[in-house]
């Protein structure tokens, strides 16, 4: 009688859900179920406006085998109906490339030029990502280099240039048609074509050299020419992305619109930190909210020294993996109400509130000894990096954030010049102030290795 009684209810169910399942379909068909149902129903969505519409006997022979199957598949199989959770696998490298691609789910709805520079700098970032697997393959493959392996890094490189000029034109072309936009800033417009000019001569330069080369005379020798050529795109490349995010954040500054750029583009997908145009959008609150006046604020920027070499000699994955430890080493260092980013390539810039310039010497010099006394180990090879740094104090007299930039710029160019792996201070808010290098004693900071 037991089992009895469980039939019953499982045909009922059965019947239920049937029925259930037929009035739904029949609404849908109707027009009153949720767009989205339309789909499987009338077919892919790349039917198009222009496609036939599907006459009631199709329609009525599909439903027919769609409940066919999915009474056949309900009585002869034990379906769980439980949801198992979605793993993707993933590694740092993936996460790289895909962070690369993520801009194109950026909502950019064209109302303003700011968007065609941003265009510009996808194209960038997504050639940069399949150079730098050029790059590593390159580099993976010294000692034991086959005429197969640099065809097909030739060829691969080859196409990346061809694709980014394509996409690079298209980019452009949107820009050129929105210039009237800028009004008074028509000459940044000027300066922002003859750079996207001098980045596709550079790629024409690059194609016309790879067209050239001799690969099976001396493999290694085309193993270093196709690195170069790399490294070449590269620098080109990370010029021109500088120029383009600071010509976005002049004409926001120009039309008073820095709070009002998305959040989703504040971030820096490589290192983690914020990027420039996330600091500048949070020092345009601080303003605001006149948190220079009301705290002790002070600012720091470093630029690591001879990093060009770097990307030379290990590879722009390596050069990439060294910059996300560092922008991450600072923020460990920073305080809760701390601002840190990358202000531009390999620099980062350090906010500290609440803290006093004896203070903020303090912390700097501490990072740059840190910095100083990290042992990079990649595979075979250990190398080090330093770094050179500006500090000052954020004053009430600044009248914008663009003020301290500027004290910091000459700090860290008087670092530079003095030799670098030093910091320079600026005391005063003058902008013509001298810039004074920072004598610090050593703080005993052990040497450390990371492994990249």
């Amino acid at each position: 009688m037991g089992t009895e009684l469980v039939g019953f209810i499982v045909i009922t169910f059965l019947i239920g859900a049937l029925n259930l399942f037929v009035g739904y379909a029949v609404a849908v068909r109707l027009g009153y179920g949720p767009p989205t149902l339309m789909a499987p129903l009338y077919g892919p969505p790349s039917r198009g406006a222009d496609a036939p519409p599907i006459n009631d006997d199709d329609f009525e022979a599909m439903l027919s085998g769609m409940l066919e199957t999915a009474t056949d598949d309900m009585l002869d199989q034990d379906v769980e109906m439980e949801l198992q959770p979605l793993e993707e696998p993933y590694d740092d490298e993936a996460i790289a490339l895909l962070a690369a691609d993520a801009p194109e789910i950026w909502d950019l709805n064209e109302k303003y030029v700011e968007t065609s520079i941003l265009r510009l700098n996808i194209a960038m970032m997504k050639s940069g990502a399949r150079s730098t697997e050029i790059d590593t393959e390159l580099r993976a493959a010294r000692g034991h280099l086959d005429e197969q392996t640099i065809m097909r890094c030739w060829q691969k490189l080859k196409e990346d240039c061809e694709s980014y000029l394509a996409e690079q034109s298209e980019a452009s072309e949107r820009f050129s048609s929105r210039i009237g936009e800028l009004g008074e800033l028509g000459d940044l417009a000027e300066q922002i074509e003859l750079a996207n000019m001098n980045q596709a001569s550079q790629i024409e330069t690059t194609i016309s050299n790879l067209n050239h080369m001799d690969f099976k005379t001396d493999l290694e020798a085309a193993n270093v020419r196709l690195i170069e050529e790399i490294a070449n795109l590269r620098n080109a490349r990370h010029q021109l992305r500088d120029n383009q995010e600071m010509a976005f954040l002049t004409i926001a500054r120009y039309e008073n619109r820095i709070d009002k750029i998305e959040e989703k583009l504040f971030h820096d997908s490589l290192t983690g930190v914020r990027n420039r145009i996330g600091l500048e959008a949070a020092l345009h609150d601080w303003w605001q909210q006149h948190r220079h006046t009301s705290r002790s604020i002070s600012a720091v920027l470093f630029d690591l020294d001879h990093f060009e070499r770097c990307n030379e000699e290990q590879g722009s994955l390596i050069g990439d993996r060294v910059l996300c430890h560092i922008g991450q080493m600072i923020l460990s260092q920073a305080g809760r109400s701390d601002l840190v980013g990358r202000f531009a390539g390999q620099r980062f810039l350090l906010l500290a509130v609440d803290s006093g310039p004896r203070a903020a010497i303090k912390a700097a010099e501490t990072l740059r000894q840190t910095i100083e006394k990290i042992v990079f180990v990649s595979g075979d090879v250990r190398f080090g990096i330093t770094a050179s740094g500006g500090v000052t104090e954020v004053s009430p007299e600044d009248g914008s954030y663009l003020d301290v930039f500027q004290r910091l710029e000459a700090c860290v160019k008087a670092a530079k010049k003095q030799g670098r792996n030093r910091l320079f201070e600026c005391k005063r808010t003058e902008l013509d102030a001298v810039p004074e290098q920072i004598e610090a004693p050593s703080f005993g900071i052990e040497e450390r290795e990371i492994r990249l």
